[in-house]
């Protein structure tokens, strides 16, 4: 799916500029700190593989080269580099490289020793975040860290230090010692059903099913990622159907100019414009978690506008001169529902530029496109849609997501209350007269006069 190597494997074999290939692997660190790596070399791109192989075969077998521990911000950079590619989908990676950049590598907690880290060093850590600056730091951010950021480097922080002990480097895990840090409660900004309709009697009205790329999110709850990723092989129109089960990511470009030495780079230039850059661009893959894969019923409207597309695409392939497929940065194949002419997909964030201005010409309050989502979840409970197929339609993977829409479980229940205060406590029925006073007898009144 993406161009990194699991831990151990080292690197992919590359060609320099006088034609050998050459391949790389981690064996340790130097007794002042720095990582050592071995490099092998070869005429052609197998035999390069093939002494790579040699080398992990020995370096397994002689064990790991660990001279003085290393620090904790050259932890940070190997465990992303080598094991965190194993451990999280390749479009959370680039996040978690920014939060260790930023917060980590740029404190002084990068300089401790890892053997010596404790948890009152991350205590300091998180203090100095929590604290707003007077000017824009290095890392260009301006103000005090949030809760729910820090919660989510404070994790990172976890996983990397429980890697660090299974491989010996560390007997006790600093973080797990630390109450973590309780994130801000969330409150999404949502469209009122009055502008919902407002933004969807607008979408109705761009030319060609255009308008369906807003609804997707409005009506289904699609993110952008699954939205600009949906081909029309997740889709059944006639049964009125969809199935996600891709993410449009973007990951950054890899210097490929200093195969041997890749964090000093020799070209001078941003890692984008490397003239031997490799990884970055847009890339397909999973959902951001297992639940986010799922199924569901489109609203018919929808439907039509989705054939209204197909139809405009068809009438624009047969001018063109076939149907374009979309192949993505790392080899995946899709006929895109929502694309450029070239058969190419939206860029996320021309994708986001689109939004507001379509809004805007809605003449609704500014949201962002997430906010689409939300909106949906929040009219799906508003309707008493049960909390469980709604996580089911959202891809939540966890029902703590609920609690996010507190103040929409809250609205029901005052309604709930209102309910019930109709039904109990309204006039009992009048009594109905007894049968005895009746000339139809009931069965029990028949019994008691035969017995008699």
């Amino acid at each position: 799916m993406g161009t990194r190597r699991n831990n151990g494997e080292g690197s992919a074999p590359r060609q320099r500029k006088d034609g050998r290939w050459v391949a790389d692997l981690l064996v340790g660190w130097t007794a002042d700190g720095k990582r050592q790596r071995r490099y092998v070399y070869g005429a052609t791109r197998k035999e390069c593989a093939d002494n790579l192989a040699d080398l992990i075969t020995q370096h397994r077998t002689t064990g790991v080269t660990v001279g003085k521990s290393p620090t904790f911000g050259q932890w940070m950079q190997h465990w992303l580099e080598h094991i965190a590619p194993t451990r999280v989908r390749p479009s959370t990676l680039p996040s978690y490289e920014s939060k260790v950049r930023v917060y980590i590598l740029s404190n002084g907690i990068s300089r401790v020793r890892l053997n010596k880290l404790s948890v009152t060093d991350l205590d300091r850590l998180y203090t100095l975040l929590r604290r707003a600056p007077t000017k824009h730091d290095a890392s260009g951010r301006k103000g005090p860290l949030g809760e729910t950021t820090l919660l989510q480097l404070h994790r990172i922080i976890a996983k990397a230090l429980k890697d660090a002990g299974q491989r010996g480097l560390i007997t006790k895990n600093p973080a797990t010692e630390l109450d973590a840090p309780t994130p801000t409660s969330f409150t999404p900004d949502v469209f009122s059903l009055d502008d919902a309709r407002k933004v969807r009697a607008a979408a109705e009205r761009i030319p060609d099913g255009g308008g369906a790329r807003w609804l997707l999110g409005l009506s289904i709850g699609a993110r952008q990622g699954e939205a600009l990723a949906l081909g029309w092989d997740n889709l059944d129109l006639d049964a009125g159907t969809y199935r996600i089960t891709r993410a449009l990511y973007r990951l950054p470009w890899q210097h490929g100019c200093s195969p041997e030495q890749p964090e000093q780079p020799t070209c001078g230039r941003h890692n984008r414009s490397c003239p031997d850059r490799h990884g970055g661009g847009l890339h397909i893959g999973e959902p951001k978690s297992d639940a986010g894969t799922r199924s569901g019923v489109l609203p018919g409207p929808l439907v039509d506008l989705l054939r209204a597309l197909r139809r405009a695409q068809g009438i624009a392939a047969v001018q063109d001169g076939g149907t374009p497929v979309w192949t993505s940065q790392n080899d995946v194949q899709v006929d895109l529902v929502f694309r450029q002419r070239n058969g190419h997909p939206f860029d996320p964030s021309r994708d986001n530029a689109a939004w507001y201005s379509f809004i805007r010409a809605a003449g609704v309050p500014d949201v962002r496109l997430h906010d689409a989502r939300h909106t949906a979840a929040t009219l799906l409970l508003l309707m008493g849609v049960d909390g469980r197929v709604v996580m089911d339609m959202m891809g939540w993977s966890q029902a703590s997501m609920l609690t996010r829409y507190q103040h929409v479980i809250d609205e029901m229940k005052h309604a709930a209350a209102a309910k019930m205060t109709s039904a109990l406590w309204a006039d009992p029925a009048p009594a109905e007269p007894s049968p005895e006073d009746s000339n139809v007898l009931s069965l029990e009144a028949f019994r008691r006069r035969s017995g008699a």
